[in-house]
């Protein structure tokens, strides 16, 4: 079980065993010598009374005039009544080794006992002892033995001549060793039960210590788990100066310097991604496999993320579609605030192939790995042009690879505009300079000394000549607006005389052309905060456009509303004319462009350019609305004047 695997029950376990061993030592130590005491003490209680019983006349006198036959009668009451007395075995042995009486056997079926090793040592010392099996009873017995002595000649006949005292036999005391071992067993018991006692509270005592020695590593065990979750704020109390709380200072210092290089790789990714986020340009940074590590917002939304029904498709990965599922409002938000709720770790371990969803884009990227180089392509992707760039790069070891994403769809965009203008500048120089040489070349032929025609070709010479210099002019201006030369004096200003006087300027124009001019105001529109003479400028150039495309018996109307929360003041002038195309609507601001219709028609192109950079110059916006062959809506929007009459100068 992983609790006994703990420090604490590896410290009490251990420390269980060894102490039961060490009691168990003890334990047979101890009553091997408490046995060894008591038989010790028994042996000399019977050999004790084996020296008394040794002594005892009618014996002595018996063995040594050897009156007595084994078995005999006297012999053996008086053996039995010593082995009641003494509540042992007694047994007389006579000197040839004989067994003439035995208190508890037949003497007719016991062997000589000469060589049993107590009989041995009484014949030779006096008194003898052994614990051996004995072969009559099969118990082991304790034996003592005391030589019975008596006077005898030197033929061992006794009361003759010169006695000397010798061994005339061997009277011997044996008890069975069970009886000590019985004497033993309630020492034996209050032994094991103190050390049983010691025992448990020895490991009582282990345990507690151990718990406390323990503690320590389990909150360290568990700070160290909270560390490895991201808690960089745990800490260690140390307690004391032993291991346990130099290991927590240990902890401390580890979890402090692993705080401080997880701020700095914070930082240091923070610090990248807010470079990649303000990149105008889309970056993969992927692994070796193709699998995205970094991306920042502008790929995100230049991929789109939106949900793709693949027809006949029906294993489409959940991981992808739950991606795509929560980036589908992303694709529909014009601005970078939804794309920054978009949480780019889902994208982190995604295959690239899995995210852009194209294979170009894919292609690049594998080629960049083949060939180890720098890959890239161009392609329309969408209503936008993409360029596609795959480096490689080897960093921490291993190798990975940059994606970048380039919208090119402005750049291509000015790049045509750039053609058109020079295109369109050189249509609209290249009418007056013909025209400008032809009749040149006819003053200096002829019509230079005719007085009837030269007047008429020095006129035309002049109206060509002042076009140019009207479109130098008007190129002039449009520069210096574009480059803030221009002064504008803005001033609160009613919205009826920014439309008023333009109108009464055009009103002969439109009656020439059989047009009706009508103004449309609304009562109690707030004033306007802008430069009126450069709004008369943005107000004729919208109403005479209309009534040059405007049929006769069509309309004109100019018109405003007031949007006061957005504090702007919308002023449209819609007409009844041919329209303008829907591929023109967003080049009709352009310098010199016109709709193939209007190439016939006067004009340099630049007004509606003009127009433009004017309403922007105060905060504001110009557009279109228009359906071809119905007639078309040009708005520009103005902010409301603040409180007060005060004029502002600006550039």
């Amino acid at each position: 079980m992983p609790g006994f695997r703990s420090i604490r029950w590896r410290i009490v376990v251990r420390f269980s065993l060894l102490t039961a061993a060490i009691l168990a030592v003890v334990y047979f130590y101890s009553i091997s010598q408490f046995r060894q005491y008591y038989l010790d003490q028994h042996r000399h209680h019977l050999g004790a009374e084996a020296l008394l019983l040794s002594g005892h006349g009618q014996l002595r006198d018996g063995l040594a005039e050897s009156r007595w036959q084994a078995g005999d009668s006297d012999l053996v009451r008086l053996v039995g009544a010593w082995s009641s007395q003494l509540d042992a075995r007694v047994t007389i042995v006579v000197a040839d080794g004989g067994v003439l009486a035995d208190s508890l056997g037949d003497t007719s079926t016991m062997a000589s006992q000469l060589e049993q090793p107590e009989i041995l040592a009484a014949f030779a010392d006096g008194t003898g002892y052994s614990v051996r099996t004995s072969r009559a009873m099969g118990t082991e017995m304790l034996y003592a033995a005391a030589a019975v002595f008596a006077q005898v000649d030197d033929a061992g006949n006794a009361d003759s001549g010169e006695n000397v005292e010798a061994a005339v036999g061997v009277l011997r005391v044996s008890v069975p060793s069970s009886e000590v071992d019985s004497a033993l067993d309630p020492l034996r018991r209050t032994v094991l039960v103190v050390m049983l006692l010691a025992y448990s509270a020895l490991v009582g005592i282990v345990l507690v210590i151990s718990s406390g020695t323990a503690r320590p590593f389990r909150h360290l065990i568990q700070a160290a788990a909270r560390l490895a979750q991201g808690e960089l704020g745990v800490r260690i109390e140390p307690k004391g100066r032993d291991e346990a709380g130099q290991l927590a200072k240990v902890f401390n210092r580890m979890r402090d310097r692993l705080e401080s290089q997880v701020a700095s790789v914070s930082r240091e990714r923070e610090r990248l991604t807010s470079v990649l986020d303000n990149l105008l340009d889309g970056v993969f940074i992927l692994d070796g496999e193709g699998r995205v590590r970094l991306c920042n917002l502008v790929a995100v939304r230049m991929v789109g993320l939106e949900t793709r029904k693949s027809t006949g498709s029906t294993a489409e990965s959940e991981e992808a579609v739950e991606l795509e599922e929560r980036a589908a409002a992303l694709r529909d938000s014009p601005d970078s605030s939804a794309s920054s709720q978009f949480d780019r770790q889902s994208l982190r371990g995604q295959p690239l192939a899995q995210i852009v969803r194209d294979h170009r884009i894919v292609e690049t990227w594998e080629d960049c790995r083949h060939e180890g180089n720098q890959a890239e392509s161009i392609f329309q992707w969408g209503n936008k042009t993409t360029r596609v760039i795959a480096l490689p790069f080897v960093a921490g070891g291993s190798d990975g690879f940059i994606v970048l994403l380039q919208d090119m769809t402005e750049l291509h965009r000015l790049e045509r505009v750039r053609r058109d203008f020079v295109s369109n500048i050189s249509h609209e120089l290249r009418t007056p300079l013909a025209s400008l040489q032809a009749l040149t070349e006819t003053l200096r032929d002829s019509a230079l000394d005719d007085p009837a025609a030269a007047p008429r070709f020095l006129d035309r010479i002049e109206t060509e000549v002042d076009a140019l210099a009207q479109m130098v002019r008007e190129l002039l201006e449009l520069s210096r607006i574009e480059s803030g030369q221009v002064p504008f004096r803005f001033q609160p200003v009613p919205v009826s005389e920014t439309v008023l006087t333009p109108v009464e300027r055009l009103q002969p124009l439109a009656a020439r052309s059989d047009i009706n001019l009508i103004v449309d105001l609304p009562h109690r529109l707030p004033q306007v905060y802008a430069d009126s003479e450069r709004i008369h400028q943005v107000v004729t150039n919208l109403v005479h456009n209309a009534l040059k495309f405007s049929s006769e018996g069509g309309s004109v109307i100019i018109s405003a509303d007031a949007n006061l929360e957005g504090q702007k003041v919308t002023i449209s002038v819609s007409d009844t004319g041919i329209g303008v195309p829907v591929e023109d609507t967003d080049r009709i601001f352009e310098r010199f462009y016109k709709a193939d219709r209007a190439r016939a028609s006067l004009g340099t192109g630049l007004g509606l350019a003009i127009a433009k950079h004017i309403v922007q110059a105060h905060s504001g916006r110009l557009w279109v609305d228009s359906i071809e062959n119905r007639g078309s809506t040009f708005s520009f929007t103005l902010p409301v004047a603040p409180n007060g009459n005060r004029t502002q100068t600006a550039r």
